[in-house]
């Protein structure tokens, strides 16, 4: 691979991507699958879901590489696109009768059965969602915007604040969240921790 793509920033990759160029592909490959597969891990705890995930992630990245929004943070933009794939993941499983069997045996999976588990995350769905919109209306214009991946920088500018005040909306956000929230499942709260990045 030429010494261009090696030096050149995130940003330009994803243009040269954008413009059919596979190199800057196999770039942004190399620089963030091991990055976002440890990620994956975190929250799965299983090496081939992981993997498969990830891959996937890559796919899909190429295949709609001339869809792609403007990017300004393309490493929070790929970060989004993980948390959508594993929160996907989990409900998938959710829908199977199973649930997981094997990841809710661990010893911190307090979850009697797969359609307790459909109705504790149906639960916390409706419960986060509502709480998102009882966020103050500036708080909740920031929160959204965190959650479509752009950068505290980019909101600031956006919204034509400071960017501490912009992380003074996430705090205040993430722990009214985790308040109203606190008392579902250790299960429930993982999804949790997934929706809230």
């Amino acid at each position: 691979m030429k010494p261009y793509y090696q030096t050149e920033n995130d940003a330009g990759l994803f243009l040269c991507m954008q413009q059919d160029d596979p190199q800057a592909f196999e770039e942004i490959y190399a620089r963030y699958f091991l990055k976002l597969s440890n990620t994956a891990f975190k929250r799965l705890q299983d090496r081939e879901m992981t993997e498969e995930i990830v891959q996937d992630l890559f796919v899909n990245l190429w295949l709609k590489r001339h869809r792609l929004p403007e990017l300004k943070n393309p490493e929070s933009y790929l970060q989004t696109l993980l948390r959508n794939a594993v929160i996907d993941w989990f409900r998938a499983q959710a829908r199977q009768d199973g649930f997981a069997a094997e990841w809710l045996a661990q010893p911190d999976r307090q979850v009697v059965n797969a359609t307790e588990q459909q109705i504790l995350y149906a639960d916390l769905r409706q419960a986060y969602e509502s709480t998102v919109d009882q966020l103050p209306e500036k708080c909740r214009q920031v929160y959204a915007l965190h959650q479509q991946g752009q950068s505290v920088a980019d909101i600031a500018d956006q919204l034509q604040i400071a960017p501490k005040t912009v992380e003074s909306h996430l705090l205040k956000a993430h722990t009214t969240l985790r308040h109203v929230l606190k008392d579902f499942s250790a299960v429930s709260v993982a999804l949790l921790n997934l929706l809230l990045g």
